[in-house]
């Protein structure tokens, strides 16, 4: 009896073994996932593009005489202030026009003078001005104001304080009307500055906000503000200007590139979510909502997206912790453990 008994003990615990290690097999590990929570804010539609920093103040310099370059900086970069000389033009004939058009003006006003002192009869104004243009002093007095101009055009002086972004010229140089010297901009007055196509320029207003991030600064993004929008589209580009104010922001340089995006609408008081979260099954939007430690498959009516978030109508209530990363092969159900909440 005992012999027949204990092979059946046998096969009863190999069979609770069994079940057992199937029971173990079936309980798999937590996935690893990022979630986020989420949140009632303000939601802000926005128009993504890139564009340019420029300053808002910039001065080219160009030779307005023919002459030998005789002062000029040293370098771009230079620090200068308001009304400092920066390029002198040697230039004799600017010089000798100069001393003509003096010696020809004290010329004609000795003789004006002569002539008004003995005059006869009232010295009216309109007598004045007859003897103005008959002795020559008024066509004297306007060569002498050219020569003046072409004789300071010689000196070239920095309109507003800032740094020297170009010089194109050295010492010893002969140079030539319209020759470029070099250039000047304002550092602490720059602007974010795109040409926005046709089809979104109309949804840009004036004083809207718009965010613009600085890839040469590390990703910094700045808050600015719409300064202007063109009033006309180019007709080659099919795009017109679009211009954002700065504050000052260190080491931020003129031409540098940057990412723009300009609010065009603002929706407040909405339950946002990050866009990645966000999923198409079966043609529908789909989140995965974390519950009880499990992945659970929730279809959602998306509302307006912006800045990386969607805002969400139906189906995600605040406070819901939603996978936004580790979610592409997910099924309903699935343990998850989230980091990142």
């Amino acid at each position: 009896m005992i012999r027949r008994l204990f092979p059946m003990l046998l096969l009863l615990f190999a069979c609770g073994a069994e079940e057992e290690g199937t029971t173990e097999a079936l309980e798999p590990s937590p996935l690893p996932v990022t979630a986020a929570v989420a949140v009632t804010d303000t939601l802000s539609e926005v128009i993504e593009v890139s564009g340019r920093i420029s300053s808002a103040r910039s001065q080219e310099f160009v030779a307005q005489v023919q002459g030998v370059v005789s002062q000029a900086p040293e370098a771009a970069g230079t620090e200068v202030s308001r009304g400092e000389t920066l390029f002198r033009i040697a230039s004799g004939e600017a010089g000798a026009e100069m001393s003509a058009a003096m010696a020809e003006y004290r010329r004609t006003q000795a003789v004006y003078e002569f002539e008004t002192s003995h005059y006869q009869g009232e010295l009216t104004g309109d007598v004045s001005g007859m003897l103005r243009a008959t002795t020559g002093l008024d066509d004297a007095e306007a060569r002498l104001a050219r020569a003046r101009t072409g004789y300071g055009n010689a000196s070239v002086t920095a309109g507003f304080a800032g740094l020297l972004a170009t010089v194109d010229v050295r010492e010893g140089m002969t140079v030539y009307a319209g020759t470029p010297l070099g250039s000047l901009v304002d550092p602490s007055s720059l602007r974010a500055e795109v040409d926005l196509d046709e089809r979104q320029l109309p949804r840009c207003v004036q004083g809207s906000p718009a965010f613009v991030t600085i890839p040469s600064l590390g990703d910094t993004v700045i808050a600015g503000i719409v300064e202007s929008v063109s009033p006309v589209v180019d007709p080659s580009l099919r795009a017109g200007r679009v211009t954002i104010s700065l504050p000052p922001v260190a080491g931020l340089r003129p031409g540098a590139t940057a990412r723009l995006e300009i609010v065009t609408q603002v929706h407040p008081d909405m339950v946002v979510i990050p866009e990645e979260a966000i999923l198409v099954r079966d043609g529908r939007d789909m989140v995965f909502v974390i519950r009880g430690g499990k992945a659970q498959w929730t279809y959602i009516t998306r509302g307006p997206a912006g800045r990386g978030l969607a805002a969400v109508a139906e189906g995600v209530a605040p406070g819901d912790s939603v996978i936004t990363s580790g979610h592409y092969s997910l099924a309903h159900d699935a343990p998850v453990a989230a980091t990142g909440q």
